[in-house]
């Protein structure tokens, strides 16, 4: 209301500033045909029919602007009203997508920030976890070792044990049939005939 005011008491100055303009102009033409001539301002009918009323003029033109301003002005401030409350609402909905948005980013590098820390948790996992394979296998490979050279040493020892058994049992075949070589070479004829006789007499007895 202020505001229209302080419209409408500009408006009336400029009128009043256009038409003292006008009166002025009207007075000087008069004095160039050489007679004096005063403005007329309030004066009505068909004598005022060259110079038209000015004060009243005035006062149609500060009505009409009157009302115009009264009324567009109320059209005009709702229109900045909504246009300012449009605004205010697309301000706030960009902040607030604008916090979204700052929200979502911060959330992403927590993700990531968490994420890194998996994969080097992961990392370290993986590595202890190789480290225990590979000393298993280790010590897997070594138990195998020491199991193929305990194997290979209990095959040769048998194997040697069976060589000894079969080397003594060659070496008391070749005893024996050496020593009935050489009996047979010793006995004569007479000493097989006693040696029978005496064993079959053994045998019957």
């Amino acid at each position: 209301m202020k505001n229209t005011t302080v419209l409408l008491a500009r408006l009336s100055a400029v009128v009043a500033l256009t038409l003292t303009g006008v009166a002025r102009a009207a007075g000087g033409g008069d004095a160039d045909h050489g007679a004096p001539h005063v403005a007329n301002w309030w004066g009505m009918g068909a004598e005022y029919a060259e110079t038209p009323a000015l004060g009243w003029l005035a006062c149609t033109f500060v009505v009409f602007v009157a009302l115009l301003v009264y009324f567009g002005a109320r059209q005009l401030r709702e229109h900045l009203e909504t246009r300012a409350d449009a605004v205010e609402k697309a301000i706030a909905e960009a902040t607030k997508a604008k916090e979204a948005a700052l929200a979502r980013a911060r959330d992403a590098e927590a993700k990531l920030a968490a994420l890194d820390g998996e994969v080097k948790k992961m990392k370290a996992d993986f590595e202890v976890q190789g480290k225990a394979e590979a000393e298993r296998i280790e010590a897997a490979a070594a138990e195998l070792a020491k199991k193929v050279a305990r194997d290979t040493e209990d095959m040769v020892t048998a194997e040697m044990e069976r060589a000894r058994e079969a080397l003594r049992a060659e070496a008391a075949r070749l005893a024996l049939q050496l020593a009935e070589d050489r009996i047979k070479q010793l006995l004569t004829p007479s000493d097989d005939s006693r040696l029978r006789g005496s064993l079959v007499r053994d045998l019957q007895a």
